[in-house]
């Protein structure tokens, strides 16, 4: 028999080994990365699925009291519905009833899911999405990502073309110019960093999804899944990428920004390449290089053609990212 349990904090355990093992989890989906942050307060309603004894399914969830919306968790990147590697199909059906019933109960307005994309399932199975919209939720939002997938054997160096792959070599070469791999975000090599990152957002007048004080303490709860590499050039940082590793499947790019002087001497591709053979290093499927789309445009979903062109140049495949919606009348 299927129930429908709201998350305490009793269950972190519970959930956290959860997510470890599910098909589709990551470390955004864990109680240790929905917690950490620091100037941000959430309205927790994460809902946990049951089969008789058995945790089958969680709903990382937050609720905004004014609108009385559930939504997807706003502290992390995706989500939606984790759910075991083994549900079964109706079984799948029955928990989208379980969510609408339980909404419908407490005269929620709407439900807003953002699903987690196919590369971080460890087996995908299209079926959360048909059920979905068999069930009616509609597409709300689409986001376009670009990933490529990673093979030990033909390392994604063999995938550059002959012109990219000289490039990099000539900063492997250059005596004055290094990646290193630093576990700070708050010293003086951090901050630098926090710096050339914060300009480069500032262009498209946004800031940084984190703090350098939230990326730090991200830092030490994930010490082994998130990683800073430093570009330095004559002992200085020019650049650097935050490489976050999400599961036993996939990688992802969650910043990439170099120096106003750099711009033309494809660091940012190297640091690319750099994050991808690291990721290759550790048995990654695939590297995710972030959504490629244009936040300052008035439709901000429009596709960024020349950030999309630059990641072709790794062989990435576009990834969607899909947003579901539900309404109720109450």
């Amino acid at each position: 028999m299927l129930s429908i349990k709201k998350y305490n904090k009793s269950m972190r355990e519970e959930w956290d080994l959860f997510v470890i093992k599910s098909n589709n989890g990551t470390i955004f989906n864990t109680r240790n990365f929905l917690n950490y942050h620091i100037n941000r307060k959430f309205n927790d309603c994460s809902l946990c699925f049951y089969n008789n004894k058995d945790l089958i399914c969680v709903l990382p969830a937050a609720i905004d009291s004014g609108d009385k919306k559930i939504i997807s968790h706003p502290g992390a990147s995706y989500g939606g519905l984790i759910i075991n590697i083994e549900v079964k199909f109706f079984i799948l059906n029955e928990i989208i009833t379980l969510l609408t019933n339980y909404c419908k109960r407490n005269n929620i307005n709407s439900i807003f899911l953002i699903n987690s994309p196919s590369i971080y399932w460890t087996g995908y199975d299209a079926s959360l999405e048909y059920l979905l919209e068999f069930n009616n939720f509609y597409s709300k939002e689409v986001y376009i990502s670009h990933a490529s997938k990673l093979n030990q054997n033909k390392p994604i160096i063999n995938y550059l073309d002959k012109r990219k792959r000289r490039y990099i070599k000539n900063f492997i070469n250059n005596d004055e110019f290094n990646i290193i791999e630093h576990s700070s975000f708050i010293d003086r090599y951090g901050k630098d960093f926090y710096n050339v990152l914060y300009l480069n957002k500032q262009k498209y007048a946004v800031k940084p999804t984190h703090s350098s004080d939230e990326l730090m303490k991200l830092k030490n709860i994930f010490p082994k899944q998130i990683k800073l590499f430093l570009s330095l050039k004559n002992n200085c940082v020019v650049g650097g990428a935050v490489l976050f590793i999400t599961n036993n499947n996939t990688s992802l790019v969650f910043y990439n920004a170099v120096e106003e002087s750099m711009r033309q001497s494809q660091l940012a591709a190297y640091q690319l390449y750099y994050c991808a053979q690291i990721s290759e290093k550790q048995g990654m499927k695939f590297i995710d290089f972030g959504v490629s789309q244009e936040p300052e445009n008035s439709n901000p979903l429009t596709p960024k053609i020349s950030l999309i062109s630059f990641k072709e140049q790794f062989n990435s495949l576009g990834v969607w990212r899909r947003a579901y919606q539900k309404d109720f009348d109450v």
